[in-house]
C-alpha cells in the first residue's frame, strides 16, 4: 500500500499540536488521541508513529506527570488490541 507522504506529515503535525489532549482530565479525550495516533501505524507510517509516541511520553512526563501511567495503559491497550 502506498502512503501519501504529505498527508502523513500533516496528520503527524496535527497530532503533535494536540498533545495537550493527553493531559486532559477526561480519559476519553486522551484515548481518542491515542486512537488517532494508531491510524499512523495502521497506514504503514511506523516511523512517524514511533516518534510521535516517544514525544508524547516526553510531553506528558514534563507537563502532566500524574497522567503518565494513564498514557502507558492506553498505549498497552492499543498494542494489545
Amino acid at each position: 500500500m502506498l502512503v501519501d507522504k504529505e498527508r502523513v506529515r500533516n496528520y503527524y503535525r496535527q497530532l503533535k499540536e494536540r498533545m495537550d489532549d493527553l493531559c486532559h482530565e477526561w480519559d476519553d479525550v486522551a484515548e481518542a488521541w491515542v486512537n488517532r495516533a494508531k491510524n499512523l501505524r495502521l497506514v504503514g507510517a511506523w516511523y512517524h508513529y514511533m516518534i510521535l509516541i516517544r514525544k508524547s511520553k516526553e510531553y506528558v512526563k514534563k507537563n502532566c506527570p500524574s497522567y503518565l501511567e494513564r498514557l502507558h495503559r492506553l498505549l498497552r491497550r492499543v498494542e494489545d488490541g
